[in-house]
């Protein structure tokens, strides 16, 4: 399972870097429908950069907690651990885009 830690580390260092750009302001890579309609470009930006930093540190305990589970119980801990942050993530991604949409 170190492949596996190596890539969710790997992932997750991506994505915080994409978060610190975001709740730096830098929104010039966001777009879509929402975004465009939207007055507080700024404001849904970090809001979108909260929701990376929290799938950042959900693929790194991802891979930490592969790392250490020997066998078929890091497999099926982590694949819960992902389908978690997937469930929490979509769900957040949701209520950001409610409540940007004017």
């Amino acid at each position: 399972m170190i492949g596996f830690s190596i890539m969710m580390w790997f992932v997750s260092f991506v994505i915080l870097m994409v978060a610190i750009s975001l709740l730096r302001g830098n929104t010039s890579a966001i777009h879509g429908k929402v975004f465009e309609v939207t007055e507080d470009k700024v404001g849904y930006g970090k809001q979108l950069g909260k929701m990376c930093v929290f799938i950042s540190v959900g693929l790194c305990i991802c891979g930490v907690v592969a790392l250490l589970l020997k066998g078929n119980k890091a497999i099926a801990c982590s694949l819960i651990m992902l389908l978690v942050v997937f469930v929490i993530s979509a769900i957040w991604c949701f209520l950001i885009q409610k409540r940007y949409r004017n």
